[in-house]
């Protein structure tokens, strides 16, 4: 209150000093006018004067242009919190891309790792002396037999390499669907689901297999471990189709209902 008092209190002063001036300006024009020496314009306006003293007295005060606020260009912290989400989701979307890219490539060298792996175990476990050993019956059972203990071990790629050596012997035996059968467990444990399937998929080539129902269901799993729902419901209604007394039957409806 006290500052506005005094503010007042100084453009009446100014507005005086103005008048005074002013009027001083006016009779010093009349005189140039009469003796002849000044033909132009009358004077500038006394308000416009007034003002510039005016402006000059609110700048020594500091407190010129108080009313008008400074233009200036800022972003609201809506603005920058829409632009930060952008950029998060941009880099988001980056990783995303290169994490597939690293996860199919991932996918391929364990792929060609495990091939590499069978054919030098398949070499290895074959051959004696560089002739070619071909099991017995009752070889055949044993090495059976020991391929499912690594199997059950976790150790497919071993696995694997026995199977492929049964399946090669030519053997007329009972077991060589089941070799067939389990030699895709073993990529499906790897998780190698598209190898998986080629081998399930070789099983239906044995007549009279006892594998069929078990081979038809791993097809089902196998894409429905590749997102393939579409395909994997068609292969669990294959199974409830051709084989409904399976004792795998109540599983495939299962997973059915979940798909």
């Amino acid at each position: 209150m006290k500052r506005l008092i005094w503010i007042f209190a100084l453009l009446s002063i100014v507005a005086m000093t103005t008048s005074l001036f002013v009027a001083c300006a006016g009779n010093q024009a009349g005189m140039y006018s009469e003796e002849g020496l000044y033909t132009g314009e009358d004077v500038p306006d006394d308000q416009v004067a007034a003002s510039s003293d005016e402006d000059e007295v609110l700048r020594l005060l500091g407190i010129a242009d108080e009313d008008q606020p400074a233009v200036t260009e800022t972003t609201t912290p809506v603005d920058d919190q829409q632009i930060l989400q952008e950029e998060i989701g941009r880099l988001e979307n980056e990783v995303s891309v290169k994490d597939k890219e690293l996860q199919n490539l991932k996918s391929q060298l364990e792929e060609k790792d495990a091939k590499i792996q069978e054919k030098e175990q398949l070499l290895a476990q074959t051959r004696v002396g560089g002739t070619y050993t071909a099991p017995t019956g009752s070889s055949f059972k044993a090495r059976y037999d020991e391929a499912l203990r690594l199997y059950n071990s976790r150790r497919y790629n071993e696995g694997i390499a026995v199977f492929n050596q049964l399946l090669a012997s030519g053997e007329n035996n009972s077991l060589v669907d089941n070799c067939q059968y389990w030699k895709g467990e073993c990529y499906y444990g790897m998780g190698n689901y598209e190898q998986a399937i080629l081998e399930f998929q070789k099983v239906f080539a044995f007549p009279n297999s006892n594998k069929f129902d078990d081979a038809q269901l791993k097809l089902g799993l196998c894409y429905m471990q590749m997102n393939n729902y579409e395909r994997a419901r068609a292969e669990f209604n294959k199974l409830l189709r051709e084989y409904p007394s399976s004792e795998y039957a109540s599983r495939a409806q299962s997973y059915l209902s979940r798909l």
